[in-house]
């Protein structure tokens, strides 16, 4: 009964957001592009949504081509298909094999796990402890991930993937990185091989800059304390467009997309008039009001905090401060990673953990000798892969 009052609702359903993202990645990507049931023989992975490209250049198609495969992971509050304008290019390149995008579980396309199995944090967990446990929140994504870029079914063993992870993607993504190092050193005889990852591209990512200490807090407005008191409720954004039904929710989900990336094409791409705004609002739409579930690891994972140095949103477990270059280090001559490179916009609003992601990448050069760098795409804010897809596409594939 309520499944069909949320779809009245709403008028969303899963059918209906896939059959969203379809119609998108087939109106503006030129390359078609397989689903899950055509690459994978099992349903081990039935919970995570994914699409794959394969690029149709004669280095790319041989049968033992070592050319990498890129694997794409999207943010909050995002879904595979925001990558729409890097694909293309990337495959072009004639230095890829394939492109895949995932969704993480919980979130785009994905299952939708109800909340007791969800990365959600208790409101009362401030309560009893100062610094929660985010471990079993992290392996909610990072287990069914690791699993898939573990099978055989879609990777060759051995096979060189280049990860990219956006925003908290990104931050997942370099927890997952430094999970396999760490891994390496107490069960390497049990575990199965692991995935060749020899490239990290993490951008605009949340999480270097540690979460502020009880000295360096500053006193918060009373809009942003009652900001802040929502996120500990686990009250999301994506909760205040399902109680607006379809029609309002639809008008402000392109409202605030249009306004964060204003450059969109507004003018028609398809046969029945539909914009490329007009593609990928409906696409944010379907996502945005899919049962919540993975949309809990903003209060799991991440809090709004305030310093001197201004407000910002950090993780509760940061990257910063030693964490990943100790996690890397630990297996390092024996690691695939050749290179870490951190993304951020000019103007991007997650720019100020810039400085504490440069000093991270200089501790992961001096301790494992891999190359790291923090590059800034001019032109760009947070969604820098759609504000300039050219230099974002360009970091990716250069050294």
């Amino acid at each position: 009964m309520w499944w069909f009052v949320r779809k009245w609702w709403t008028e969303s359903d899963p059918s209906l957001l896939l059959h969203s993202e379809n119609r998108l990645l087939s109106s503006l990507v030129n390359h078609p592009f397989r689903k899950p049931d055509e690459i994978i023989s099992d349903d081990k992975h039935a919970g995570l949504n994914l699409v794959e490209f394969r690029a149709r250049h004669a280095e790319a198609t041989a049968p033992n081509s070592s050319l990498p495969t890129i694997v794409m992971a999207h943010g909050f509050g995002s879904g595979l298909s925001f990558f729409y304008r890097n694909i293309d290019h990337l495959l072009n390149s004639g230095k890829v094999k394939r492109v895949i995008l995932v969704d993480w579980l919980g979130m785009g396309g994905s299952t939708r796990l109800p909340s007791g199995q969800s990365p959600i944090r208790s409101i009362f967990s401030n309560l009893f402890t100062s610094s929660p446990d985010v471990f079993p929140h992290l392996n909610f994504f990072l287990d069914p991930f690791d699993s898939l870029l573990r099978d055989k079914n879609l990777f060759v063993p051995g096979e060189p993937i280049w990860l990219v992870g956006h925003s908290l993607g990104g931050y997942l993504a370099a927890k997952y990185v430094m999970r396999i190092h760490e891994e390496e050193t107490s069960t390497s005889n049990s575990m199965p091989q692991q995935p060749n990852i020899t490239k990290l591209v993490l951008a605009s990512p949340v999480g270097f800059q540690p979460l502020p200490s009880s000295h360096e807090l500053v006193p918060l407005p009373f809009a942003l304390r009652l900001f802040k008191a929502l996120w500990i409720a686990n009250w999301t954004p994506q909760a205040i467009v399902r109680m607006m039904g379809s029609s309002r929710g639809r008008r402000s989900v392109k409202h605030v997309l249009h306004r964060r990336i204003p450059h969109l094409n507004v003018n028609s791409v398809t046969d029945d008039g539909q914009s490329e705004l007009d593609l990928l609002s409906e696409y944010l739409y379907h996502i945005t009001v899919a049962p919540a579930s993975g949309e809990y690891a903003m209060n799991s994972l991440l809090e709004p905090s305030a310093n001197k140095n201004g407000i910002g949103i950090f993780a509760l477990e940061s990257l910063g401060s030693g964490s990943m270059a100790d996690a890397i280090s630990t297996k390092h001559r024996s690691s695939s990673l050749e290179s870490i490179k951190v993304l951020y916009g000019d103007h991007d609003w997650m720019k100020f953990h810039e400085p504490m992601a440069r000093q991270e990448m200089q501790e992961i050069l001096s301790k494992c000798s891999i190359r790291s760098s923090v590059q800034i795409v001019p032109n760009a804010g947070h969604h820098l892969y759609l504000d300039n897809p050219d230099i974002f596409n360009r970091q990716i594939l250069e050294d």
